[in-house]
């Protein structure tokens, strides 16, 4: 059945109204919803008297519960079926206002732009993971002879990229979550409504540490431990803890004898089980990470392809972790190599930084503490809270 949850809204206090169609929950179950959850989170803060409606379809068994959203939107409607179309939207509201902005998220909502037109004075579209530079990046690979390409997929992928490109022109402003994916399709659209909103650091996940003035790093008191945050439903992550297993963690394994590499994320996992041994522990989802990264000396992030969420460096770094990356993962992200991150590359070069961040107590200590200062001073919601008053017409609400 179809269902509304809603309080009282006082039509004198409300300035501006706001929708938010999306594909998942608002949830702490996956990272898109955690990054909705914060931006949201935040606007009620700071502006309660701007109305919040959401338009969703809740599966429990992707976004867990949805109680935090209950009690940041005005208005939630929950469709019965994925397909989340205007004309179900009318099915739930019992009032026919325009909304000031519609805030759609995910590829597959861009299908009902069209209609949404006609409920909203602007239009936003958010594809979270760009289709589109997924698809070039693969055929890059292909052409260029690196990693593996399912020629199966051309035909979909195409369509979908034919589809994201088409949507971004049906939007208002385009809002991606990280610089690679929105300058791929500014470049490809030619489009100045294209921009970015980074995600910055939960403050459901990371509450603690975001408020705690001093922070004991402490490498020293920590087991021999990497960490590897992911979601591996995302071929590009599975990929590239294929290319890590592979190729840096014998190296690592063969320096540092009594080191474990923790894997920690939702997704299918079997296919690595030939790995398995007391050097890899494959922890899968769990539903707070912080203490999973805390307790490593070093957290990892190998990148194949460029699109989508860069959440896992500053993850690392609030919690004083430093990190080793493939550059592509610093695209975008204002970390300095060697200051308070390891940008490394080739197999041998990753693996070195590693063992030296492992065995290196003072060099651990001191990257950790510099990565974290820089993420507080960028990599918060709170920094980014005028990116997010311009994106959502919230300049002069009261």
């Amino acid at each position: 059945m179809p269902e509304k949850i809603s309080r009282p809204i006082s039509a004198q206090a409300t300035t501006l109204r706001i929708l938010l169609v999306s594909r998942f929950c608002p949830s702490k179950a996956h990272a898109g919803g955690l990054r909705m959850l914060d931006i949201y989170a935040l606007i009620k803060q700071r502006l309660p008297a701007v109305q919040l409606d959401l338009y969703t379809h809740h599966r429990p068994d992707i976004d867990w519960t949805i109680a935090e959203a209950y009690q940041i939107f005005d208005n939630v409607y929950l469709s019965p079926t994925e397909e989340l179309s205007p004309s179900g939207l009318a099915t739930l509201r019992s009032e026919a206002n325009q909304y000031d902005v519609i805030d759609v998220q995910y590829h597959q909502r861009g299908l009902h732009l069209g209609g949404f037109r006609q409920l909203g004075k602007k239009l936003i579209f958010t594809p979270m993971e760009s289709r589109a530079l997924a698809f070039w990046t693969s055929l890059r690979a292909l052409f260029g002879m690196r990693g593996k390409f399912n020629l199966k997929n051309i035909p979909a992928d195409l369509y979908y990229t034919y589809q994201e490109i088409s949507y971004c022109f049906k939007a208002d402003e385009v809002v991606c979550v990280s610089n690679t994916d929105s300058e791929f399709l500014r470049a490809v659209t030619r489009s100045k409504q294209v921009r970015v909103l980074e995600t910055g650091l939960s403050t459901f996940e990371f509450s603690a540490a975001l408020s705690q003035r001093e922070f004991d790093v402490a490498p020293e008191k920590k087991a021999m431990h990497i960490v590897y945050v992911a979601a591996f439903g995302s071929e590009t992550n599975v990929a590239a803890l294929r290319w890590y297993l592979d190729n840096v963690h014998p190296i690592v394994k063969s320096a540092v004898p009594d080191y474990v590499l923790d894997v920690v994320g939702r997704g299918d996992l079997s296919s690595f089980s030939r790995y398995q041994d007391a050097s890899v522990n494959f922890v899968g989802e769990v539903a707070e990470l912080a203490p999973c990264i805390a307790r490593a000396r070093v957290g990892i992030a190998p990148a194949l392809g460029g699109s989508g969420f860069r959440g896992k460096v500053n993850q690392y770094a609030i919690l004083g972790v430093p990190g080793v990356v493939s550059p592509i993962a610093l695209h975008g992200l204002v970390y300095e190599d060697g200051i308070n991150i390891f940008a490394a590359e080739s197999p041998q070069l990753f693996a070195q930084r590693c063992i030296q961040l492992l065995t290196d107590a003072a060099l651990n200590a001191r990257m950790g503490t510099a990565a974290r200062k820089l993420c507080l001073g960028r990599y918060t919601w709170a920094s980014k809270w005028k990116t997010i008053c311009e994106i959502y017409n919230l300049q002069g609400v009261e």
